[in-house]
């Protein structure tokens, strides 16, 4: 039985529970409460000890905006924690598990910039550098270039919507991601709107803060970065400046820690083909154990 109950978790590891149930011959259910026994049996507890770096975000993992805040390790990428919502309780609950001499060794928590865990960091872990992931300060700017264009957009009259109209992915694209024809649609844009072609400008320049390698040349071009938003005449991209500089400490630290919360983004996919294999969300300490599964990437045949 219970060589029975091994085979079937690793079926459940590569197919969903319903076509498990057609291999070997059982309920659903009964394949989700071997393989949830299984996992619980082998996997080790999270490896707290040791810890440097940390990787924080939150995932939908429901409709209706579900979310689950995760916790990863940014060395091994093991995943640590995970806890239903992204309030500042949802994270909390990680940060008591560990001990005084376990916070005092982590040295970086990379975690984006919205959402309510800065806060939660600050108190638990003050003599660690925070890193905003720079994927979602990206994004961030892409949503001012979107609402510059919605602006533009509304202000335009005739012929001008049509050449603003559908240019939205047009100016988000890098230059080596565009087909010829998108490169002559947005020049054409450009050309013709300053307060988009400053904003598309201001795009590049940011993205270039990120090549830095020393703090002190990092901030040197921070500083112009923002004060080139501040005389844009642009108010969305002033008032992105004006953010950002209350986080300067946060966005600079990649200097010294170059992580992103990438390995994290990178289980969007995990998650949500956990959850289809899985027949949906049946708890959370499940979910726990198959991504925690995935991320120390074990063979179950040992």
């Amino acid at each position: 039985t219970r060589r029975l109950m091994e085979f079937v978790s690793r079926l459940a590891r590569h197919l969903p529970l319903t076509a498990v149930k057609e291999i070997a011959g059982i309920d659903d259910a009964t394949a989700y409460r071997w393989d949830k026994a299984v996992l619980g049996r082998k996997l080790p507890p999270p490896n707290l000890d040791d810890l440097r770096i940390l990787l924080i975000d939150e995932k939908a993992v429901r409709r209706h905006h579900g979310y689950v805040t995760l916790v990863m390790n940014g060395v091994t990428g093991e995943l640590l924690y995970l806890a239903e919502g992204k309030k500042k309780e949802s994270l909390q609950g990680f940060f008591d598990k560990l001990t005084q001499q376990q916070k005092a060794a982590i040295v970086a928590v990379g975690m984006d910039r919205a959402g309510a865990y800065y806060e939660v960091v600050k108190e638990q872990l003050p003599d660690a550098d925070i890193v905003f992931d720079k994927f979602h300060l990206i994004a961030n700017y892409h949503a001012v270039i979107d609402e510059v264009r919605r602006q533009e957009w509304r202000q335009a009259k005739g012929e001008y919507k049509d050449v603003i109209k559908g240019q939205r992915y047009n100016l988000f694209r890098n230059a080596a991601n565009r087909t010829a024809e998108q490169t002559h649609s947005l020049m054409n844009l450009l050309h013709i709107n300053r307060n988009l072609a400053v904003s598309y400008i201001l795009k590049d320049a940011f993205r270039k803060l990120w090549d830095y390698k020393y703090p002190a040349a990092a901030a040197k071009y921070f500083t112009k970065w923002v004060q080139y938003t501040m005389v844009s005449g642009v108010e969305p991209l002033r008032a992105f400046g004006r953010k950002l500089t209350k986080y300067k400490d946060e966005i600079l630290n990649f200097c010294k820690h170059p992580i992103t919360t990438g390995p994290l983004e990178g289980f969007n996919n995990t998650v949500s083909r956990i959850i289809h294999r899985a027949c949906g969300i049946r708890s959370l300490d499940y979910l726990f154990l198959k991504l925690k599964q995935e991320s120390l990437q074990l063979d179950q045949r040992k």
